[in-house]
């Protein structure tokens, strides 16, 4: 099959799907796309909220306890708490119904998702950490989303087997961590980016195995470095004591030396480590991978995907939440976890051939299901026999192409297409949509999605965020009453929450760490952190090493200050 050009009906821009794209799509019995590959991921980021969360009441029988769930009160669907959920207790085929071939499909399982009981919050086998969402296997953790194997950890996203560690975006193995983005297995690391196995430092930048340094780039194996200067053990704490680490003054203004120092490190064009043939930004471990971002590792033969864990095998167009040992998925998001020949979905775990599923788990066979556990042959929540459901199947998707879905668009929704925005149970500014192809109301509406205005604050600010002492040790538990007025006073993106509080185990934190109380909501401060990583997206650049004629496929675009080498002079630069 030849190379075709499409124009997507979203953009209107064009896209090209190539000779293996098709034979995927053959492989998995769907039409090629009609959306570019950005479009594609942005109307998935729309079923994901991670971080949004609200109080409503648990609708489960005989409740009437308030529980903190990332679905809007104003949701008139049932919310279960996540033990009630789980339980024997209700039954998912009591809400199935027979298809109706006079209602094109996406209508009917609109109907069907705002008629089954959702689970407040995603969450597996956690302990004590009742305010986080997307996670697994957490102890005592508080506001963490998309985590794995967390403990004692705060206000962070994406964040993998950290203990002790606060304010953090993408940390794998953090101890007493502190608003670190793209770090791993460091102790007592604060203020950094991409940077691995370091000690008790402040601002680095791609620094390895560092120790005792502050406000450096491009170092490995280095200890008592200041400004990438190098001095004794006695120089370093003589120069440390001048600093006053412990002031927010001091912090503030070496965080603008440091913002200006990064511009003269020397940058990879892309964080491939230990790949072949791979196109795309930081993913490790794996072949055969074009446009992909953040592959934890052991991905192959994929296209498309971005945010997944271990095994990765034969995929397009999925995550966040791929991987987990899966294979052959196609347009799903939080479709990973032992998953195979699972399509258009979102929230699909430990399952096999499922498509167009909402939060289905331990189920095979399943066409337009929602909150389905240990099912099969079930279409639309109703149970037939294998017969049946393979001869129903056949018969909708014929359907889904002859009376397609119209959204208010006026995009055209035929079978093959991931479920339309405006049927998501969020809204954009709801969702990590929102995080990495940030959008006004205005533009958001106008493109077609839904958006939730900022509901009114019902708190009574007690403090300034100018009012608060310059260092920790000024500090008393008294603060654990106020209420903190945010520095961006609620102008940040339409995201800041106005104000916040200091809970117990965060200002034990600071105290130990020595650090000022933030001045920044945790809303202003995860998006100040996001904005530190680079965009899901590629351009063709050539290396900016004098003499060197090496051209690639990078995160960083063309009209930015970075200077940027390819692999080979990378290394030769800096190690």
């Amino acid at each position: 099959m030849k190379q075709e050009t499409k124009q997507c009906q979203n953009c209107k821009n064009k896209f090209v799907v190539e000779p293996e794209d098709f034979n995927f799509y053959e492989k998995m019995k769907v039409p090629a796309p009609t959306f570019c590959a950005d479009c594609r991921m942005q109307r998935r980021l729309i079923w994901r909220n991670e971080r949004t969360l609200y109080k409503r009441k648990c609708n489960a029988p005989g409740h009437t306890e308030d529980l903190i769930s990332m679905y809007a009160p104003e949701h008139t669907f049932p919310v279960y708490d996540h033990e009630y959920w789980y339980s024997d207790n209700w039954d998912s085929l009591d809400y199935g119904k027979d298809y109706d071939f006079s209602k094109p499909f996406f209508k009917q399982f609109e109907e069907l998702l705002l008629a089954v009981p959702h689970v407040a919050l995603f969450d597996s086998k956690s302990f004590n950490s009742n305010y986080c969402n997307l996670v697994v296997e957490q102890k005592n953790c508080y506001l963490v989303s998309a985590g794995w194997g967390n403990e004692d950890s705060m206000y962070s996203n994406r964040i993998a087997y950290c203990k002790n560690t606060l304010d953090s975006y993408v940390s794998h193995k953090t101890e007493f961590g502190y608003e670190n983005v793209y770090c791993k297995e460091s102790n007592q690391l604060r203020f950094s980016l991409r940077s691995e196995s370091c000690v008790n430092s402040y601002f680095l930048y791609d620094c390895r195995n560092c120790s005792n340094c502050i406000c450096c780039y491009n170092l490995r194996n280095k200890s008592y470095c200041i400004f990438n200067q190098q001095y004794t053990k006695e120089e370093y704490a003589k120069k440390v004591e001048e600093l006053n680490l412990g002031s927010y003054k001091s912090l503030q203004a070496l965080a603008e030396k440091f913002k200006s120092m990064k511009l003269k490190a020397i940058n990879r064009f892309a964080y491939l480590i230990n790949t072949q043939n791979v196109i795309g930004d930081n993913v490790e471990d794996s072949r055969n991978c074009y446009h992909c971002f953040d592959l934890d590792g052991d991905a192959e033969n994929s296209k498309y995907c971005h945010w997944s864990t271990r095994g990765l095998k034969d995929c397009y167009d999925s995550g966040p939440g791929a991987g987990g040992s899966s294979e052959l998925l196609y347009e799903g998001i939080s479709i990973g976890v032992k998953n195979a020949r699972c399509k258009l979905g979102a929230i699909v775990w430990y399952s096999h051939d499922a498509q167009y599923c909402y939060n289905c788990q331990d189920s095979h066979d399943l066409f337009g299901c929602v909150g389905m556990r240990n099912k099969q042959y079930c279409i639309f929540n109703k149970q037939y026999t294998k017969e049946g459901y393979e001869k129903l199947a056949s018969k909708i998707i014929e359907h889904m192409n002859e009376m397609s879905y119209v959204d208010r668009k006026g995009r055209v929704y035929k079978y093959g297409e991931f479920f339309p925005a405006e049927i998501s149970p969020f809204t954009y500014n709801e969702t990590v949509a929102q995080d990495y192809m940030p959008l006004t109301e205005k533009d958001a509406m106008d493109k077609g999605f839904n958006w939730r205005p900022i509901s009114s604050k019902n708190y009574k600010e007690t403090i300034s965020w100018k009012k608060l002492p310059d260092t920790i040790k000024e500090v008393s538990d008294s603060i654990l009453d106020e209420v903190i007025g945010c520095a961006h006073e609620g102008k940040c993106d339409d995201q800041c929450t106005g104000a916040f509080k200091i809970v117990k185990d965060e200002l034990d934190f600071y105290k130990r760490m020595n650090l000022p109380l933030p001045r920044l909501c945790p809303n202003c401060r995860h998006y100040g952190r996001v904005r530190q990583r680079n965009p899901m997206k590629l351009w063709h650049r050539k290396c900016m090493k004098s003499g060197c004629t090496n051209e690639f496929e990078t995160s960083y675009a063309p009209d930015r200050p970075e200077i940027v080498y390819c692999e080979g002079c990378y290394q030769k630069e800096v190690y």
